[in-house]
């Protein structure tokens, strides 16, 4: 029986694969940006903020060296 507010064990396992295939196609179309030196439009704080793909491949690749 599963509780009320509990997630099952192959919900987790979908969720962890959605994740993850979010995660890979972002970094795909970080790289493919950066190698036309294009920028990803991103709303913070109710603003539109364009960041240049190169900035973003360095901070994947950071995070990637932790």
């Amino acid at each position: 029986m599963i509780k009320k507010g509990t997630i099952s064990q192959e919900n987790q396992e979908l969720s962890a694969k959605i994740m993850l295939g979010f995660k890979l196609a972002f970094e795909k179309l970080v790289k493919e940006s950066a190698l036309h030196g294009d920028s990803l439009v991103f709303g913070k704080n109710g603003k539109t903020v364009l960041i240049p793909a190169v900035e973003l491949l360095k901070d994947i690749e950071n995070k990637k060296k932790r």
